[in-house]
């Protein structure tokens, strides 16, 4: 038997090219194999992992990797089929599973895959959990592979159908269009199925997954589409999910695309207004717009910061007992949600509200700062404090925002990337600063 690489986990489980390490087939064995092993230290009855998986061309193989690591470990396999990360973590938490894989690369190109690992409350599993599965996956030497046994479980999902049905009982969108864009990927049978339950009109945009047009030139990092479809339909909302649904941006009535930023503002101001907003606090990571900074402390509410990664937003969410929090990617969490992020629920959440102007109105609370983001190839991660260049180029921009604007500066956490941002009062100043930037990075790190 061949040896790995250590698999390293990001800041979204482990995630790569389809077939080359970590996302190969023998590494994705012991992996599994390894995560067995963290199970039946539990003790007690065999213990049972349910898949899904979000429509790419290489999930079949995975869940055979992943599959023939686990009954190595004698643990059950279960195969929810395709469906969205919530919809796994929900059914993980609320059946009789101790964990959940969900077999995806969230917004990712096709060639590219992912696995994310929940535990038997619907939670992602902690770093250290990870760590030692990883050093475990080292150690291991699973018997010959076999074709494990799975048990098809597609019937699940009409429970989370049925979960979200309940949360919004009095919801009819009978004679009401809606738009849904759901990148060819997990959600595409689910979302507008979901939609028409409520008597919702659906348009439906890339809901047709073939394996490789998952996120190609749709989905939530790509929603002119929908725009276009949204303003040539009068939908009264457009619903844009990533691959993996659980991150979702909206297009309002007018034409308006609406990210994570604006929903946070809207819903933090109005929970805020309904007295319902604990600890008047919305937690957000470094990313968001200084807009929604700005937005917040009108109405007296702090913006609790974090690091990048919806588990951070978590984390600080579950500290504080805050009610709302998210990323400007679109990964909303709501307490009353099981803190997951859902696109499809925060765009029911959008629908449920009582918006007889619209909901452009109700957006209207938050004005975007001009932002400029350049993700720069390094070949390199070296800390960007000790590169003399890197550094003294930085400080200089801080010091020309001064007060009315912001530098971010940071690796990507699953990419070879140097993210640079900037957001500046001025557009032309804030496109040359990070422009400028991002060229010492180049020069520096490439």
């Amino acid at each position: 038997m061949s040896t790995i690489d250590r698999p390293e986990f990001g800041t979204d489980g482990l995630r790569g090219r389809a077939g080359e390490p970590p996302m190969d087939p023998e590494t994705l064995r012991r992996v599994g194999a390894a995560l067995g092993v963290v199970l039946q230290r539990g003790g007690g009855a065999q213990k049972r992992v349910l898949v899904g998986n979000d429509g790419r061309e290489s999930a079949p193989w995975i869940l055979e990797a992943l599959g023939q690591g686990l009954i190595a470990s004698d643990v059950a396999i279960a195969d929810v089929g395709l469906c969205t990360t919530p919809a796994l973590a929900f059914l993980t938490r609320t059946q009789p599973f101790d964990a959940g894989i969900m077999i995806s690369a969230s917004h990712n190109p096709a060639h590219d895959n992912g696995i994310k690992i929940f535990a038997d409350d619907g939670t992602k599993l902690g770093s250290g959990v990870e760590a030692e599965i990883a050093d475990l996956a080292l150690q291991l030497r699973p018997a010959d592979p076999r074709t494990p046994r799975m048990r098809d479980r597609q019937d699940l999902l009409q429970k989370y159908e049925e979960h979200l049905a309940e949360r919004f009982p009095t919801l009819d969108l009978a004679g009401r269009t809606v738009c849904i864009d759901a990148a060819n990927g997990g959600g595409s049978l689910l979302a507008p199925r979901m939609l028409r339950a409520f008597g919702a009109e659906v348009v439906e945009v890339a809901c047709e997954p073939d394996g490789f047009n998952i996120n190609d030139g749709t989905g939530a990092l790509h929603p002119e589409t929908l725009r276009a479809a949204v303003l040539e339909h009068g939908a009264v909302l457009g619903i844009c999910l990533d691959g993996d649904g659980d991150r979702g941006i909206f297009v309002d009535e007018l034409g308006n695309v609406r990210d994570g930023d604006d929903v946070l503002s809207l819903f933090g101001r109005e929970l805020h207004a309904a007295g319902a907003l604990p600890g008047d606090v919305v937690v957000a990571t470094v990313m968001s717009n200084l807009g929604l900074h700005k937005s917040l402390r009108e109405v007296s509410v702090e913006l609790l910061v974090t690091p990048v990664g919806d588990r951070h937003v978590f984390e600080a969410m579950r500290r504080r007992g805050a009610s709302i929090g998210g990323e400007q990617s679109g990964h909303i969490l709501f307490a009353d949600h099981d803190l997951v992020g859902d696109g499809l629920y925060t765009g029911l959440r959008l629908l449920a509200l009582d918006a007889p102007q619209g909901l452009a109105a109700r957006f209207a609370g938050f004005r975007r700062y001009p932002q400029q983001l350049v993700n720069v190839p390094v070949a390199r991660k070296p800390d960007l404090a000790t590169v003399p260049a890197i550094a003294a180029k930085a400080a200089e921009i801080e010091r020309a925002l001064g007060d009315d604007g912001r530098l971010l500066l940071r690796y990507s956490g699953t990419e070879p990337k140097c993210r640079v941002m900037i957001e500046a009062s001025d557009a032309a100043v804030c496109e040359r600063l990070c422009r400028e930037l991002a060229d010492v990075v180049r020069a520096e790190l490439a």
